[in-house]
């Protein structure tokens, strides 16, 4: 009998052992969203590193769009990030100031934040970090392994929809009419496609809208049409020269007539999280869906691109220049064509429009 009772507590104990583990290596502190929080604002509140949020979005899974988080709702944050934080604030240097005060003019600007730790943004003068001993410690390899970690820069969904300027309006059918009901398509609808070579069954497609002709707005040079990505069709089926097609992704309203383009795969650039600033200058030539103010986590579209020297993930700050120039931003580029890229707002002082310029972070 006694014999049978140490089996029982032993598998009692086998059974809750990797709970108790789990708990010990997963314990989280919860936050609960208020109003206008964003993952950027809460890392940099409880953290002290805005640049942390996709480690804090990673042990979220329910959140779909990291851009788009709701008041009530409640937020886990491991605790090893505050121990990491710790840990990092008393070795590194003091903080550099991403906003310093004499960057913005005018009576009405708010006083600057840190905005994260100066080790966030890469340099070519970063120094070396001494070495404590021969010997690294197991705390040390899995930092430097925690270190190298990548995520994605940003959202699939979000960087297939945010678009692109091309410098003609790219296209290989459209969308005809529908199946049934109104010429608006959502998620599953089906539609009746127009493509302009054989297709059959399975054949992916995006479909996309095109603006205007687009001109700079200091130069006046012709610089293409901004490109966004409404959602992809499926052909169905193809019978008595008709094609069916499925809507089986949608990131906005589709449209009658809207233009369709060969499917081919986008992923996200992957990041550690820290990210240059080179010494570009240029300007933000237009904005996503042509509305003429944009604020933060909206999307922007400049005129320098990799040819230039961009690379997605690389951040700058934007100014305003009328009889004064006021700095009311900082975009991070997340999709990197020719001689334009695609950028999202990711702070805002006031709102940025076509005609404000971008320059390199100052951590003067």
């Amino acid at each position: 009998m006694r014999k049978t009772k140490i089996i029982i507590y032993a598998l009692i104990v086998f059974l809750l052992l990797p709970s108790i583990i789990f708990a010990e290596t997963q314990e989280m502190k919860e936050y609960k969203v208020v109003k206008g929080d964003t993952l950027w604002d809460i890392t940099h509140t409880e953290l002290n590193d805005p640049f942390r949020w996709p480690e804090v979005w990673k042990v979220n899974p329910w959140i779909k769009n990291p851009h788009w988080i709701y008041p009530q709702q409640i937020i886990k944050i491991p605790l090893y990030l505050f121990q990491k934080e710790k840990i990092n604030k008393e070795a590194a240097p003091k903080s550099e100031v991403l906003f310093p005060e004499s960057a913005i003019e005018g009576p009405a600007a708010p006083k600057p934040e840190v905005l994260s730790p100066a080790s966030a943004i890469e340099g070519p003068a970063a120094p070396e970090p001494a070495v404590a001993s021969a010997e690294p410690t197991k705390a040390e390899v899995k930092k430097e392994t925690a270190k190298i970690m990548k995520q994605p820069l940003v959202d699939k969904n979000l960087l297939i929809a945010s678009g692109y300027i091309a410098d003609t309006i790219p296209g290989v059918g459209h969308v005809d009419r529908p199946a049934s009901g109104e010429n608006t398509f959502g998620n599953g609808d089906i539609v009746y496609v127009s493509i302009d070579h054989p297709a059959k069954a399975g054949d992916k497609f995006y479909v996309i809208k095109a603006s205007e002709l687009i001109e700079h707005p200091i130069t006046g040079k012709d610089i293409g049409y901004v490109i966004t990505i409404d959602g992809i069709a499926e052909v169905l089926k193809i019978k008595n020269g008709e094609t069916t097609a499925k809507i089986t992704k949608c990131f906005r309203e589709i449209d009658r007539g809207d233009r369709l383009v060969s499917y081919y795969d986008i992923e996200p650039p992957m990041t550690t999280g820290h990210f240059r600033s080179p010494d570009i200058k240029g300007a933000i030539v237009a904005t996503a869906n042509n509305i003429a103010l944009q604020s933060m986590f909206d999307i922007i579209y400049i005129d320098k691109g990799c040819k230039d020297g961009i690379e997605a993930g690389d951040m700058f700050m934007t100014f305003a220049v009328n009889a004064h120039t006021v700095q009311n931003g900082l975009i991070q580029v997340i999709n990197c064509r020719d001689h334009t890229a695609t950028a999202i707002i990711t702070q805002s002082i006031s709102p940025i429009s076509p005609g404000n310029i971008f320059t390199k972070l100052d951590k003067n």
